[in-house]
This record gives C-alpha cells, sequence and structure tokens, in this order.
C-alpha cells in the first residue's frame, strides 16, 4: 500500500514539473525575442560610433594576463602555519566546461574572500573569452588534487596534477 501511495505521488509531481515548463498554447499572447544585452552598431553606418564602443568595450574588460598576475600576486608563495590553511581552488575555465586547472592558497594572510572575488571574476572572464573566441578543448574532465603543506607551504598533490604552480 505504501508503495502504491509513493509511486502515485511521484508520478504526479512528475506531471506537474512536466506542464509548468511548457509554452502557452494561446494565440492571443505573443511571443518576442529577447533584447540584446548590447545594442549592435553597424561600423558601415557609423565608424565613429563603433571605434568608441569598442573602445570602451576594450577599457572595460582587463586582460586575462593581467587578472590572472593579480591573482598570482595575492597568492604569493601560499605559506601557512597548518594544512587547515590550505585551500584548492578551481582556476580558470575550459571551453567544454569545468576548471582549467586548479590553484593552493592559503588562508594565513586573511584576504581569502578578495582572492575568492578575483578566481571568480577570472574564471568567468576566461568562459566568456572561451566563447567569444569559439574555442574547443579536450573536454577532459582535470581531477581535482589534494593539498599538502610543504616546507610551509601549500603545494598542490596528486590527482592528475592539472596545477598552477
Amino acid at each position: 500500500m505504501r508503495t502504491k501511495l509513493l509511486i502515485l505521488i511521484m508520478t504526479t509531481l512528475a506531471l506537474t514539473a512536466c506542464q509548468q515548463g511548457q509554452a502557452s498554447n494561446d494565440p492571443s499572447v505573443e511571443r518576442l525575442p529577447p533584447q540584446p544585452l548590447v545594442e549592435p552598431i553597424d561600423p558601415t553606418t557609423d565608424p565613429v560610433a563603433a571605434v568608441k564602443a569598442r573602445r570602451k568595450q576594450m577599457i572595460d574588460q582587463q586582460p586575462l594576463s593581467a587578472m590572472r598576475a593579480e591573482i598570482m600576486a595575492l597568492i604569493g608563495d601560499a605559506q601557512a602555519d597548518n594544512i587547515q590553511q590550505c585551500r584548492v581552488v578551481e582556476f580558470g575555465s575550459k571551453p567544454c566546461g569545468g576548471p582549467a586547472s586548479y590553484i593552493a592558497l592559503s588562508t594565513k594572510d586573511g584576504n581569502e574572500s578578495e582572492i575568492m572575488t578575483l578566481i571568480s571574476k577570472y574564471n568567468a572572464a576566461q568562459k566568456a573569452e572561451n566563447a567569444r573566441l569559439g574555442l574547443m578543448s579536450d573536454c577532459a574532465v582535470v581531477p581535482k588534487p589534494g593539498v599538502i603543506l610543504e616546507n610551509g607551504v601549500c603545494t598542490l598533490k596528486g590527482a592528475g596534477n592539472g596545477s598552477v604552480f
């Protein structure tokens, strides 16, 4: 009896979930495409505006290499007093998805939130750049390595060695 009740509940939930995602079949409701995030500027009709927009876009986008250098400078040598201060973090983005590598960092200096924010921005920027350039990769999953404390420095160890250090 209990099994039949469970099957009935699961079937009801599955059917209602399918119905919620369906579009309306009402012909009076007009479906409009979403508005573009950035208004396109045709360089043939307005070359000055196109150049200005491109310059603004270039200023707004910090190059990935500069972002990476800033992150590495903040991490430094990843020195720690004990293993609890060491972290393994996804670093970069593969075109197929997932992390490009991993990086070891230390929480000893107390700037973990700042570093994590920058790494998050870097990962998002690399993902966007991969999409913009239409890059492809091997789509292999980079296994997450462990971290060890070696001579007072957080160091990645094992599992693929897809590391930056």
